[in-house]
């Protein structure tokens, strides 16, 4: 049963992650997904969305702080 209640868990975890990064623009939310979720190179993730490391960086930095701040406003 305890893993049962930790893979249900994880799974809602995951899932309200997926939520919030639906309102990110895409330039935020496919570095985010790719650097930080699935652990890929900041040179691999701009390899893999088109946009160059210095835009994977940046729209990692800025989707964080949106993140952040619509958890705020949340509260």
């Amino acid at each position: 049963m305890i893993f049962t209640t930790v893979d249900h868990e994880a799974a809602e975890a995951r899932h309200d992650i997926e939520k919030l990064l639906q309102l990110l623009p895409h330039r935020q939310r496919l570095p985010i997904l790719c650097v930080k979720l699935e652990g890929a190179s900041v040179s691999d993730a701009a390899r893999r969305t088109g946009l160059s490391e210095s835009a994977v960086k940046v729209g990692i930095h800025r989707g964080i702080k949106a993140l952040a701040a619509k958890l705020r406003s949340m509260a």
